[in-house]
This record gives structure tokens, sequence and C-alpha cells, in this order.
């Protein structure tokens, strides 16, 4: 092999793997539209009691259902909040607050609230109960457009 050959070589080699890459890619783009096609763009009935139903929801903006259902919860000091990971990945119930924030979090004033931040796997639960009356605002650390708010009189 002469010093000239080597050049076309490597471009055939190179040419040779651009195919599997694009197949690969071209796979990743069709198995995500699937996904996000697949998701449910209704929230499912909420649940009774003090609990939550996490879902995975489809991508949304505003004051709509994005994940937890309900969305907005009233309870009384001293009740406990469980929340059901019915969704197909991991999701968190995170306090919106000086430590955990994202652009979306309706409201940060969480002094003197009890601060949450839980990992909760498919079909997991967490509970937590509210010992100090307040506004608590919470998102989905992964998925910072799912939101919800536990008002605790």
């Amino acid at each position: 092999m002469t010093k000239e050959q080597t050049p076309v070589a490597s471009k055939r080699r190179r040419k040779i793997w651009i195919i599997p890459v694009v197949i690969v890619i071209i796979l990743v783009v069709v198995v995500a539209a699937f996904y996000v096609s697949s998701l449910s763009p209704t929230a499912p009935t909420a649940p009774s009691g003090p609990n939550v139903t996490i879902w995975n929801g489809t991508f949304c903006n505003g004051s709509g259902n994005c994940g937890f259902v309900p969305n907005i919860k009233n309870i009384t000091v001293g009740t406990t909040i469980t929340w059901t990971n019915n969704g197909g990945m991991t999701h968190t119930v995170t306090t919106c607050d000086s430590h955990h924030s994202v652009s979306q979090c309706p409201g940060l004033d969480s002094s003197g609230l009890d601060s949450i931040d839980s990992s909760i796997a498919p079909g997991a639960s967490y509970s937590h109960t509210f010992t100090v009356a307040g506004t608590y605002h919470y998102y989905c650390t992964p998925h910072p457009w799912m939101q919800g708010t536990i008002i605790v009189n």
C-alpha cells in the first residue's frame, strides 16, 4: 500500500461508519416520537383522600394539570399526603424554594415551611406529613412542567 492510497482507505472507513450512525439516530427519533405520541393528553381521575397520583402527561405550559392529580390540594395541618407514581419513569416531588427552583415555579416564598425533595420510582409512593400551614408549590426536577400545589390550613 502506498502513501497515496491511505487517505482514500481512511475516507472509505469513515463512510462505512456514517451509515450505522444515521440508522441509530433515525431509530432514536422514531422511538422518541412514538413515546411522546403515546402519552395521555388528559389526566387520570383524582384519587380519593389525601393522595396525589403522578402520571406521565404531555408537555404543557400554563396552569393546566401537567403530571400531578390533583395538581392543587387543600388539606389541614397534620395531614399526610401520599404521592404514588403511576408513570413509567422516575419523578420527584421537590419544593419550589431557594434551594430548588425552576423558572416555572409559581412561588418561592417558602420560609418556615417544610422542605420536600423526594425521588419516586415507577410504582412507588412517597408520603409527607405537613406540620406547618402555608402554600407549598412543588415540581418534578427532571420534568419542570409538572407542578402542583398543596395548601395547608
